[in-house]
């Protein structure tokens, strides 16, 4: 005997609250349940379940479905909620964060609007230097753009098979909706698991890598549109507690190490849909009376205003509060305010655009699309109005000068007498100069460029800077940290008439440790083979001085084949990568007429820009760091490694700290773009310094 699919579930109700209460438990920092984030999942298969019953109902009533009708519904219920978190998003972000990272919130906010975070977030995601970058307040709008992306697509499918089953006399049935919704979703998981192991990050937002989980909500929609064959009441039973262990089971099992989704989000998906089966049966079950207890319901009816406030709430108290994890009585402050926030917007912003007369007009409903876009854009626009006056208009603070300190003991060397000269200056609170070069908006991107020869594209070619025209060759090796010096060698070649070219690929670091791919953790053959290529390189073109500047990126690959990290595994790290960097010297000494060590750049435990940006009176003494011990002793490693191949090392510490503290503004230039980077400006500012370290300036 067939089971009729109830329109209305209370069931679902409170499903929607187990997901969205797992959610903000494992996003507040409770590691007990560190998989909570697959609520996202349950969400995902309850929305293809609820829209597809929605419209195979829809087919089966007129014989045809109305995509305006449906796009009006979707606006609905989507948009006004989401517009009004975003906008308050953004004015939050501006008032409470550094004006730079605000910035980025702004950018992101567009995104959103746009219902394309997800592309954002994977772009930004798979950004070498992104990388330690908070996550932004809005990154949660992923799931939305996944979502909307999904039904740009589907209820078209459904359409045309509609239109398809009425050119024959008929109505749509089950059986063409399930060869598509299966066809899709099973090329959708495969997907799903091939990209998860190549590359998680991209995977984890990507709406081909998602949609087989829409998709099996909605496969269950079409088989229980028409009723299925009632199982035994116990086996009801048995399902829907099945579904309700697995979803709980990935939430405690699994931890934002895990590789995701892939074929890891098989258990709580399909968890979810034995629950929406279960649920589904009209004789109840102890997992569907649970559900639908009076107190999930109503956190059901606001789950969606609660996943849209929780997550802004939270990053930017903690960005705010310079933590990593809110203390439990800030907590219970954020999640008052969550969760009153999300009641108002249910009762004020939901329930008034999903009722209202007004907005049931389907030309209405859909207007509320570039409504919302348009609301999103000018508070974007105007906030980065804002902000760029802010950040533009600092005064008339002066530039720091060694003058100003003509009673101390400084260097003779005039740059390194001007870093003493500014960590003084920010030890006695003096104000940010006015004039910064560069300046704090858009300063994370500024990036030394490469042209054409940016080697992580894959390309081989050379490309000439400095004197183009000199016989005499300098190559520069290593990493991103050696892309950041490459302004000061163009510079330095013209002065000094050298002919360089910039052999560096980011994050590959300069030694013969084999690194891991950071999004896999396996072997890196790119890198692998990157170095190999430089060494051959460096053979054909037979410089007369090779520089190395190099960090060391974690994790490298050990010699049984596991990961080895620089906090888990820190001695065997630094054995490994200082052997690795001793081999890669001894490869090209012999290639070159001269080897020299170029030393890292600080490690800072902030980025200066986004300390400088903070706002609320900051000066330079709230932004002089102290340099990371870590990353220190792994460059001395590196001396010594240096000193074993007899290669000389060049110490730049000097040119950037001051008793082991490092100023934000050397004289009016900003050293350092982010926590370990220094600026194309000042990279530039060192040029004649370092060719005088080089033993290679002009006399």
């Amino acid at each position: 005997m067939p089971t009729d699919v109830r329109h209305f579930r209370p069931d679902i109700q409170g499903l929607r609250a187990l997901a969205v209460l797992l959610v903000i438990v494992a996003h507040s920092g409770f590691t007990t349940v560190s998989g909570g984030f697959v609520g996202v999942d349950v969400f995902f298969v309850i929305s293809g379940f609820l829209i597809t019953s929605l419209l195979v109902r829809e087919a089966a009533r007129t014989g045809r479905i109305s995509l305006l009708g449906f796009y009006s519904r979707r606006a609905r219920r989507i948009l006004p909620a989401a517009a009004v978190v975003a906008v308050a998003t953004v004015v939050a972000s501006i008032l409470f964060l550094p004006l730079v990272r605000a910035v980025e919130v702004i950018k992101d906010s567009v995104w959103a609007a746009a219902f394309a975070a997800n592309i954002r977030f994977a772009s930004v995601g798979t950004d070498y230097f992104a990388k330690g970058e908070p996550a932004s307040p809005l990154q949660h709008y992923w799931s939305l753009s996944v979502e909307e992306q999904f039904y740009l697509v589907w209820p078209l499918l459904l359409v045309a098979a509609a239109t398809l089953a009425a050119s024959r006399g008929g109505r749509l049935g089950r059986r063409t909706p399930l060869l598509l919704v299966g066809g899709l979703s099973a090329a959708s998981m495969a997907w799903s698991i091939y990209a998860t192991y190549e590359s998680p990050t991209t995977a984890y937002f990507s709406t081909l890598t998602r949609a087989w989980e829409l998709g099996v909500g909605a496969g269950l929609a079409v088989l229980m549109s028409r009723g299925v064959i009632r199982p035994p009441q116990w086996l009801v039973q048995v399902l829907g507690l099945l579904g309700l262990g697995a979803v709980l089971l990935a939430c405690l099992w699994y931890s934002p190490q895990t590789r995701f989704p892939g074929y890891q989000a098989l258990l709580p998906v399909v968890g979810t849909a034995l629950l929406l089966y279960a649920g589904g049966d009209p004789r109840s079950t102890l997992a569907s009376r649970l559900l639908s207890m009076r107190p999930a319901r109503v956190v059901g009816d606001w789950s969606y205003s609660l996943y849209l406030w929780h997550w802004p709430i939270l990053r930017i108290a903690e960005d705010r509060l310079h933590v990593a994890r809110l203390p439990i009585e800030k907590l219970l402050v954020a999640l008052v305010l969550i969760f009153g926030l999300s009641a108002l917007t249910y009762r004020f912003v939901e329930e008034p655009f999903r009722r209202g007369r007004l907005w049931a007009r389907p030309r209405f409903g859909v207007a509320l699309y570039p409504m919302s876009l348009v609301m999103v854009m000018v508070v974007a626009v105007s906030g980065r109005a804002w902000v760029d006056q802010e950040l533009g208009v600092n005064g008339d603070n002066p530039a720091i000068t060694t003058a100003d300190f003509h009673g101390q003991k400084l260097s003779k060397d005039p740059h390194v007498a001007l870093v003493q000269a500014s960590t003084l200056a920010a030890q006695e609170g003096k104000p940010i100069p006015s004039d910064l070069v560069p300046g704090l908006l858009g300063l994370r991107k500024d990036t030394a460029p490469l042209g054409d020869c940016d080697y992580r594209t894959g390309t081989r070619d050379l490309c000439a800077n400095g004197d183009v025209d000199s016989d005499k060759v300098m190559v520069l090796v290593g990493d991103s940290h050696a892309r950041a010096w490459s302004p000061a060698f163009t510079e330095l070649g013209r002065q000094q008439g050298y002919r360089t070219y910039y052999l560096v690929f980011s994050g590959c670091s300069a030694t013969r440790a084999i690194q891991a791919e950071p999004q896999n953790l396996r072997p890196w053959d790119d890198c692998e083979s990157f170095k190999d290529w430089v060494v051959q390189t460096v053979g054909d073109l037979s410089p007369d001085v090779v520089v190395v500047a190099t960090s060391a990126v974690s994790p490298i690959v050990g010699p049984d084949g596991e990961p080895v990290g620089l906090v888990k595994d820190r001695d065997q790290f630094k054995d490994l990568v200082s052997a690795g960097f001793a081999e890669e010297l001894a490869e090209l000494k012999p290639l070159t007429d001269r080897l020299v060590v170029l030393g890292n750049t600080p490690k800072l435990p902030r980025e200066p820009g986004v300390c400088m940006s903070q706002g609320g009176g900051v000066t330079l003494e709230d932004c002089l760091f102290k340099r990371g011990s870590l990353m220190h002793s792994i460059q001395m490693d590196f001396k010594k490694a240096a000193e074993g191949q007899g290669v000389p090392y060049v110490n730049a510490l000097p040119w950037f700290c001051y008793r082991l503290l490092c100023p934000p503004v050397i004289g009016n230039t900003i050293a350092m773009r982010d926590s370990e980077h220094m600026t194309p400006e000042y990279a530039e500012e060192l040029a004649e310094p370092l060719a005088v370290k080089l033993g290679i300036a002009a006399r």
